[in-house]
């Protein structure tokens, strides 16, 4: 009998054993599954799959190098469940057999109002790294932004772009401005066609205490000084469109759009700067009592806690243009949007969310 227990206790060592923090019971069985080796795709039907997924396959440093936000993690959960909070009122009588989801994005067309977004250092997960980005999007017809901060440089992914495939690209502000105008400089060279500028990453990065774990937090060299007036002068070391990435209020949308950007990115960082900042629905919400002609000056993206099609609906109702799907205090609106604000027969009413 000892040989039997022996063979059980090594069959039952190699299983897969995962947390997976709160997140909604899809039906997943991860029983099969091997610690540290990816699982068959055929496994995965959602974005909470993958994140299980990717958390039984790459190693414990990787895996909090991707998912670790700030502090207490609370803006983080806010993004995951404050849809929760959210009811969509569909119209019934509504033709539905031909639907198109093609969109524009600084007049660029794309085939989904969604896109990817920028996260660095793609080759912790994979060799492939941006590279499987870039085909990715380019085989969907959607948009890619990769970041500043990814594995390969700024000429390898451009160079894996397929013909006529446009990209935008993110950029930080940094304080050495030799080393900013050297990359704004590449990127433009490069062929892509818009710079999608971090805002909200100045001076000392987010305290992420699960990362800390595997390594410090520090300031990467980001400029702690940057002002709206930095934000102009930057106009002049590029000529590409710029879209400031990191917004938080409906104060600084309104600023945006009157100092005529042509789009403004609300984010907050998927939490992993600013704890206790708000959902992108609480700031749209905001946007549309505070200033809503901004929705006819600008085109607004949206992201954080984005993984189902009722959330990129809930952002498009609520009048964003683009929406990312990588990691989005209602007033009640008695109307749906207008055609200027949203492509969806779906309006928002949430006289419950508070």
């Amino acid at each position: 009998m000892r040989p039997v227990v022996f063979f059980l206790t090594i069959g039952l060592s190699a299983a897969a054993d995962i947390d997976t923090e709160g997140l909604p019971n899809t039906g997943l069985d991860t029983s099969s599954w091997t610690t540290g080796t990816a699982p068959p795709i055929d496994d995965l039907v959602n974005l909470h799959d993958i994140q299980i997924a990717a958390k039984n396959t790459l190693s414990a440093a990787n895996y909090a190098y991707y998912r670790t936000a700030a502090l207490d993690e609370v803006t983080y959960q806010n993004n995951l469940f404050a849809w929760n909070k959210i009811r969509l009122n569909g119209f019934s009588f509504t033709d539905v057999s031909d639907v198109n989801l093609k969109t524009t994005i600084l007049g660029y067309e794309f085939d989904a109002p969604f896109f990817i977004a920028p996260a660095a250092k793609a080759g912790r997960a994979d060799d492939g790294a941006e590279g499987n980005l870039v085909g990715a999007a380019n085989a969907a017809g959607i948009l890619y932004i990769p970041s500043i901060s990814s594995t390969q440089s700024i000429e390898e992914i451009a160079a894996a772009a397929g013909d006529d495939q446009v990209m935008f690209h993110q950029e930080y502000v940094w304080s050495n401005k030799t080393r900013l105008q050297d990359e704004l400089t590449r990127i433009e060279d490069t062929g892509f066609k818009a710079l999608v500028l971090t805002v909200d990453n100045t001076g000392i990065q987010g305290i992420r205490n699960w990362q800390e774990r595997y390594s410090s937090s520090n300031d990467n060299g980001h400029d702690a000084t940057f002002t709206i007036q930095s934000l102009s002068e930057l106009q002049n070391m590029t000529s590409l469109p710029i879209v400031p990435k990191g917004v938080k209020t409906a104060h600084d949308v309104k600023l945006c759009a009157d100092l005529g950007f042509p789009a403004v990115y609300i984010s907050n960082h998927g939490g992993r700067v600013v704890d206790l900042a708000p959902t992108a629905v609480e700031i749209l919400l905001d946007v549309h009592r505070l200033y809503p002609e901004v929705f006819n000056q600008i085109e607004i993206w949206a992201d954080g806690g984005v993984r189902r099609a009722t959330h990129v609906l809930t952002l498009l109702a609520l009048g964003a243009r683009a929406i990312n799907t990588r990691q989005v205090e209602l007033d009640y609106f008695g109307a749906p949007l207008s055609g200027e604000t949203s492509s969806t027969p779906y309006y928002v009413s949430a006289s419950t969310y508070t």
